[in-house]
């Protein structure tokens, strides 16, 4: 009873916590319309065929209208990734790398974004590939001329030129959506919910081991049910940035595992309520029970159903219950 009364306050405080994250005023108030160009500047120096993975690029200026506060100070970040990239080729193909920017990050804010590149510097950019310049005329040239004949033939198999991006590389990019602040994570909100989390976690141990301590739910003998569940969820999903924490619940009289793509993300104990985070992409997810037998412990796959309103799932018996070997 003990730990039905400290579940039931620890969803209460969930509540208003989250009440609370959400009413916060907005500290975000970039409202950019479709089309704006940005000027930005690369933090290091990017080279093709070399450079992949995360970058940071740097706002040369402030972006925001006539006689207003900026709504984008400069010195924010653009950050993106080099999705692919390639060297020049020995005897002909461009140098060229392909650059997708993901968000804008001011010192309060970080703005998912979909924009392209449409200059850097005097590279071509189609697509948001950039292109490094080409040899062929430069080569055919230096073959034709009698002087430089010779060396030319002696070179043929060596790379055209870099594409390198330095800190002084221009690039200018252009928003292809809109940016509003109901868009925008804060950087407050943020750390308030990752604090939440870290509460949930902590309460969510303590209520595991005070059960463990009274006997209340975790003693269940294998060889009785669990209650009846309600038709509505002990909580409700809370979405974080590309996590949400959805309810799960353990409707069995045994402890079990549940993995999300093969990895184990909780361990609960018998007819227990969790809050278990999800990514937003899609995942499969699998449950075992720990069995007790004359023989030891063994394990069972068990079901793992979503609940009767869809914000979460339940893990499920789908089987006689075995008789208790004690």
């Amino acid at each position: 009873m003990k730990s039905v009364v400290v579940w039931t306050a620890t969803l209460a405080w969930l509540a208003i916590s989250v009440s609370r994250v959400h009413a916060s005023p907005a500290k975000c108030p970039a409202n950019l319309p479709a089309g704006t160009i940005i000027r930005i500047f690369p933090d290091e120096k990017l080279t093709a065929g070399a450079t992949s993975g995360p970058i940071v690029f740097t706002l040369g200026s402030n972006v925001g209208f006539l006689n207003h506060p900026p709504l984008l100070p400069r010195g924010s970040k653009v950050l993106g990734r080099v999705v692919e990239s390639q060297q020049e080729g020995r005897l002909w193909g461009k140098a060229q790398s392909h650059i997708v920017l993901t968000s804008i990050l001011t010192p309060d804010c970080e703005y998912p974004i979909d924009a392209k590149i449409v200059e850097a510097g005097s590279f071509n950019v189609e697509d948001n590939v950039v292109e490094g310049r080409g040899h062929a005329k430069r080569d055919t040239l230096l073959l034709l001329f009698p002087p430089t004949t010779l060396y030319q033939v002696l070179r043929i198999p060596s790379r055209g030129p870099k594409l390198v991006l330095d800190t002084e590389t221009p690039l200018a990019i252009k928003l292809m959506q809109p940016l509003h602040p109901d868009q925008a994570l804060s950087a407050a909100n943020e750390n308030e919910l990752t604090a939440l989390r870290a509460k949930v976690d902590q309460l969510e141990r303590y209520v595991r081991n005070l059960e463990a301590a009274v006997g209340s739910r975790a003693s269940i003998s294998p060889g009785t049910s669990c209650p009846a569940p309600t038709s509505i969820s002990p909580t409700h999903p809370i979405v974080y940035k590309d996590t949400v924490l959805r309810p799960v619940r353990n409707l069995t009289p045994y402890h079990v595992r549940l993995f999300l793509n093969g990895t184990q993300v909780a361990l609960m104990p018998p007819c227990y309520n969790s809050m278990v985070p999800m990514p937003t992409i899609p995942f499969h997810l699998e449950s075992v029970a720990s069995l007790l037998t004359s023989g030891g412990q063994t394990e069972a796959k068990v079901e793992v159903v979503p609940n009767a309103d869809k914000t979460g799932w339940d893990i499920v018996w789908d089987r006689p219950i075995p008789v208790s070997t004690n």
